[in-house]
């Protein structure tokens, strides 16, 4: 089995993860003593980038109890971590004791680079997998450009369930030319705009939101 020695990595849920300019000290960051490499195929990768995959339970011993953190100055093993690697990506995962993939983590920039030379010299393994269910979207927004959708989505439902005529009306005359009288169209121009693709228009009405938020307090 190959190893990488000595790496930080940040463990998240979903199917997004984070670049490394993206962390912060309050992620779940966790610091890898050692964790084993393995090569698999670009198709896998995809798979696993796109869909939740569970992996067969036939590989697990191969990598059980091979990945080692540092916890409070002592060492933690942990039952099922790996790193898998391509010619030109590598990603940690964490399986639980059924093959399901709990968690996924990017690597810093460097640390990346060590595991795809080292992987130069390894065969692409042939691992066991299913998928359970396809995404077939991967989200590259950032952080940041996440968590504004979700603030306009929350905020936007808010003006909806309190009926903010007047604060619906200063946002849409904000953006839009054409006139409209009825709170539910209005509403639902903005609602399907939120909905697009990342842009400009949602940085915007974001700002005017947490401006409008700030002045509230």
């Amino acid at each position: 089995m190959i190893y990488t020695y000595d790496i930080l990595l940040n463990w998240t849920k979903d199917n997004k993860l984070l670049d490394f300019y993206e962390w912060t000290l309050e992620d779940d960051l966790e610091h890898i003593k050692k964790i084993p490499i393995i090569k698999i195929s670009d198709v896998m990768l995809k798979d696993i980038l796109t869909s939740k995959v569970k992996i067969d339970k036939s590989f697990l011993f191969k990598i059980k109890c091979k990945t080692e953190s540092y916890f409070h100055n002592e060492i933690d093993v942990i039952d099922y971590a790996f790193i898998v690697t391509t010619r030109k990506k590598a990603i940690a995962l964490e399986l639980d004791n059924e093959g399901n993939i709990m968690y996924k983590s990017n690597l810093l920039l460097d640390e990346e680079e060590e595991v795809l030379e080292i992987g130069e010299d390894l065969v692409v393994m042939d691992i066991p997998y299913k998928i359970i269910t396809k995404t077939n979207k991967v989200s590259y927004l950032t952080r940041k450009e996440q968590e504004e959708k979700k603030f306009l989505e929350k905020e936007i439902k808010k003006i909806k369930l309190n009926k903010e005529e007047s604060k619906l009306n200063y946002l849409y005359k904000e953006f839009f030319s054409n006139e409209l009288d009825n709170f539910n169209d209005k509403l639902n121009i903005i609602i399907k705009e939120i909905s697009k693709d990342y842009n400009s228009f949602h940085h915007k009405l974001y700002n005017l939101l947490k401006l409008s938020t700030i002045k509230k307090k």
